[in-house]
């Protein structure tokens, strides 16, 4: 009998652990936006928040969420987003919700102009930005001090200070600091200018500065934009310019590496590549269209080695 009772106890110590180790359904991942949710909502596909701004606050404050999924319509933040170490995610996904329209997110709201969309930090999670418009945001869209971050399907338009308020702007994707190992993929930069009293030549579909390093830049298509399309800057190297499209932009060529007389110690950068591009007139069409330049400020002295492969590239 009584091996009886002890089989019978492992039995039901084997069936209770069973049963305890059945997974509960799985937390969300995704926080939803819609013009037409609520702040005070769960977040949910059918209780959306309101506003971009509280669904970085969930996303902050709860680490299982990694993707904001924004509803189409046009979002007016009231502030700048600044992403640091404060965000304990690996990386964080923007996107819109399948089957919508591209959200359009503005930087302006009366006479409030905003710098940037977003601000992500050295310590910062990457960001992953799929099918959103980003638009009348002053010094640019996104600013980077990170790696590894991407861009697909997005847009970025009317940016600068021509749409914007005073002060210079400087590009859709700013990449800084060390900001390493990005991938702009089929992304539009259209209309981003400042106003010819205010640094025309400043403003940038993709701005690559500060020793940062194998980004790629492909499939893209930047149009009437006031300076050079894409600018390399400050021992940025091994950055590659490939099958995009330029059309009336840029200042001094459609992809440029400059010395300017601030840039202190930095040496000249090296192995950019850029091929398979086709590009028409500056932005000022009364010039012929440049693919590659290397110029420096007054005083200063360019660095031509810093782009030597320029293979494949058309005029449209």
């Amino acid at each position: 009998m009584r091996k009886f009772a002890v089989a019978g106890l492992v039995a039901a110590v084997s069936t209770a652990s069973l049963v305890t180790a059945t997974p509960a359904s799985a937390a969300p991942t995704s926080v939803y936006v819609s013009t037409t949710g609520s702040n005070a909502a769960s977040g949910t596909k059918s209780r959306p928040v309101r506003t971009i701004g509280e669904a970085l606050k969930r996303v902050r404050n709860n680490t299982n969420l990694t993707t904001v999924r924004i509803f189409g319509g046009t979002y007016r933040p009231g502030a700048s987003f600044s992403l640091g170490k404060a965000y304990k995610q690996k990386s964080i996904t923007f996107t819109r919700v399948g089957g919508s329209t591209a959200p359009v997110i503005k930087g302006t709201n009366g006479a409030r102009h905003l710098d940037y969309f977003l601000k992500v930090a050295a310590d910062g999670p990457r960001i992953h930005m799929k099918r959103l418009i980003i638009q009348y945001y002053r010094a640019g869209g996104v600013l980077l001090k990170n790696d590894r971050n991407t861009f697909t399907g997005t847009q970025f338009s009317f940016i600068g200070n021509a749409y914007a308020g005073t002060g210079d702007g400087y590009a859709g994707i700013h990449m800084n600091a060390g900001s390493s190992y990005n991938i702009v993929d089929n992304v539009s930069f259209l209309y981003l200018k400042n106003v010819a009293n205010e640094c025309p030549g400043c403003m940038h579909g993709v701005y690559i500065a500060d020793q940062s390093h194998h980004n790629t830049v492909k499939n893209s298509t930047f149009q009437g934009i006031t300076g050079d399309p894409v600018r390399l800057r400050r021992s940025s190297s091994d950055n590659l310019i490939d099958h995009n499209q330029f059309r009336r932009s840029g200042t001094n060529a459609m992809v440029s590496y400059w010395v300017h007389a601030k840039d202190g110690s930095f040496h000249c950068g090296a192995r950019n590549t850029v091929t398979n591009n086709t590009y028409s007139t500056m932005s000022d069409e009364t010039k012929p269209g440049i693919i590659v330049t290397s110029g420096a400020d007054e005083g200063m002295t360019s660095c031509p080695a810093a782009i030597p492969t320029v293979t494949g590239n058309t005029r449209a």
